[in-house]
């Protein structure tokens, strides 16, 4: 008997918060977007409570009546804020630890699981969660430059065998050049080979230096991979540099600062992939000059380009903008690539917004 009457009690007191919330959603106070969203999930977070507590009565589950019950109090004082002084800070705190719990009691492995990642998302400050995700995904990172490496070994090949790309010459033999141009001493001369036997070795070759040779289809490889790896290791530094200023509160609460960290090397990898294309499609008005005395210079020129485009975007959207300037088309003025990273960083006319 003293149990029954227990657990009406608890079906009172949630019964009574629901009453406090729905007093308050239709009273004459208006509350903001934010805080209606708020009420909201406080009001389905208490029903899900009083369904929870009356299905652990039905199978008898004294312990799982227990643990449901000491949330009930959090409750009432999150329908006290909501129903006399709004506290959108003190309704969110209850709520979140009563999902908590409520989590955990319905499924402890995923309960507890979701419950971390929830920590995580909540209490982690936004530079944290940059780094987080750059480090998260730096294995990817380093291993995608020796993927792209098999890859391009095997498209090299492909390559030759459809005539794309001019395998390397074979220069003959000291021996079998000498034995092949020395003629007998006493036999009859050998006779002079035709003109068009001449002339075919001659357009054959011509047609060979029109292809791609191998050696240059192997340099710009290595010069795509190499301006890569500068992009993405100029974003690197510009995020470790940069760690102090990832302070907007609004993206605190959310999942971008970790894929901000997770893709900006990426984006600086594929920005440094690009203006080597621009550069040396001469399509801007920059050149790097070919020293055949030093050619380290020609590397050194383009890992620097590249390191640079990866660690400031401005100079990216500057030579991103000079490129729009030369492709047919009108463009709108004042319109310039635009980062998401940026929307991290705290500005003073932004106002710090709480999200869930």
């Amino acid at each position: 008997m003293g149990d029954l009457t227990e657990n009406s009690n608890s079906s009172i007191q949630l019964d009574d918060v629901i009453r406090k919330i729905q007093d308050a959603s239709l009273a004459d106070t208006l509350f903001d977007h934010d805080f209606q969203e708020e009420v909201a999930k406080v009001l389905r977070v208490t029903c899900q409570l009083k369904s929870d507590l009356l299905i652990a009565e039905d199978q008898g589950d004294k312990v799982k009546q227990r643990r449901l019950e000491a949330v009930i109090p959090g409750l009432e004082v999150a329908a006290c804020a909501v129903h006399k002084k709004p506290n959108r800070a003190l309704v969110r705190d209850i709520r979140r630890d009563t999902e908590f719990v409520l989590r955990q009691i319905e499924s402890p492995f995923w309960g507890r699981a979701n419950n971390f990642f929830k920590t995580f998302l909540y209490s982690t400050e936004t530079h944290t969660k940059v780094v987080v995700g750059l480090f998260g995904a730096l294995p990817v990172h380093l291993i995608t430059p020796i993927i792209l490496v098999v890859l391009l070994g095997g498209a090299t090949e492909w390559l030759k065998a459809h005539g794309v790309v001019a395998p390397r010459p074979t220069t003959p033999t000291p021996s079998a050049s000498t034995s092949s141009q020395k003629a007998p001493e006493n036999g009859p001369k050998q006779p002079e080979p035709a003109p068009s036997a001449l002339a075919s070795p001659q357009k054959a070759s011509e047609n060979v230096l029109k292809r791609l040779t191998e050696d240059e289809f192997s340099e710009t490889v290595a010069f795509l991979i190499m301006s890569a790896m500068a992009g993405a290791t100029g974003s690197v530094v510009s995020i470790m540099l940069r760690l102090d200023q990832y302070q907007n509160q609004k993206y605190r609460e959310t999942l971008l600062p970790v894929f901000v960290g997770a893709f900006k090397p990426a984006i600086g990898a594929f920005l440094g992939i690009f203006v080597f294309a621009l550069i040396s499609s001469t399509l801007l008005p920059i050149t790097v000059s070919k020293d055949e005395s030093k050619p380290v210079n020609r590397w050194l020129a383009f890992m620097a380009i590249a390191f640079v485009v990866g660690f400031s975007e401005r100079f990216a959207n500057d030579l991103i903008s000079q490129a729009e300037q030369i492709v047919p088309g009108k463009n709108p003025p004042g319109k310039s690539l635009s980062s998401s990273e940026d929307e991290l960083i705290a500005h003073s006319e932004h106002k710090p917004k709480d999200t869930n």
